[in-house]
């Protein structure tokens, strides 16, 4: 089976090996590059750090160094990319949904920092601050999409059997490239999997499209329900 990854280029890297170790094949197909920005921190200090994204944990990182704050990291990669700088996490949710965040933090209170993407979702903020966080956000990257010539989109495409989208904007980066029409045209005839609950939603509110979603938002959770898939086609 060939799967078109559409993460950004240094993801699809990291992501590669682990779709390869499963004797997926991989079709190279970034949608997305992200882009570190300038960023000033406040001069203030702050009870909790809250990092949603690996991405948002290299971005921060690689230019400032916390001090005194307790780090929370929604996931294991980003609680991987954490620690790779040498810091400690301290709490990380059950699972990588921001209702799982706002669980963890309830009867808690403070100045959270949160560091993310200049066109990150609200529901996090929103819900840290209905609970009585006075909460900072920093926009540390942005994400934007790839352009391609058409032809080499579309080739890269028949080429997949299955499509992975890993983020809501993956899925705006398709359609930067393509009218939404034409995308669900050629998405129609695939296998097609989300990451998640929101780039589920968000795939199905763009295109009118249903994915598949394995039990935990994790890339070996997909390449896990990739895996049954073949399995069960043969």
């Amino acid at each position: 089976m060939r799967v078109a990854l559409t993460r950004a280029e240094e993801d699809i890297r990291k992501d590669k090996p682990i779709f390869e170790r499963a004797s997926l094949k991989v079709v190279e197909l970034p949608l997305i590059e992200e882009v570190p920005l300038d960023f000033e921190v406040p001069d203030e200090e702050f009870d909790y750090l809250v990092f949603l994204s690996p991405r948002a944990v290299r971005s921060f990182l690689s230019r400032h160094s916390p001090k005194g704050s307790k780090i929370v990291a929604v996931g294991e990669k980003t609680k991987r990319a954490v620690e790779e700088f040498g810091y400690e996490v301290w709490a990380m949710p059950e699972n990588y949904y921001g209702e799982s965040i706002l669980k963890l933090m309830a009867g808690k209170g403070g100045k959270v920092l949160l560091p993310r993407s200049d066109v990150g979702r609200e529901e996090v903020i929103e819900g840290l601050r209905a609970l009585g966080f006075e909460v900072h956000t920093l926009s540390v990257y942005t994400v934007r999409p790839m352009i391609y010539h058409r032809d080499t989109l579309i080739e890269r495409l028949n080429l997949a059997d299955a499509i992975f989208f890993a983020s809501p904007s993956a899925v705006e980066g398709l359609l930067a490239n393509l009218p939404k029409e034409e995308a669900s045209s050629l998405l129609a005839g695939k296998i097609i999997l989300c990451i998640g609950k929101t780039t589920k939603e968000h795939l199905y509110s763009k295109l009118s499209l249903q994915c598949l979603t394995p039990e935990k938002p994790t890339v070996e959770g997909v390449v896990s329900l990739l895996k049954s898939l073949a399995r069960s086609l043969h």
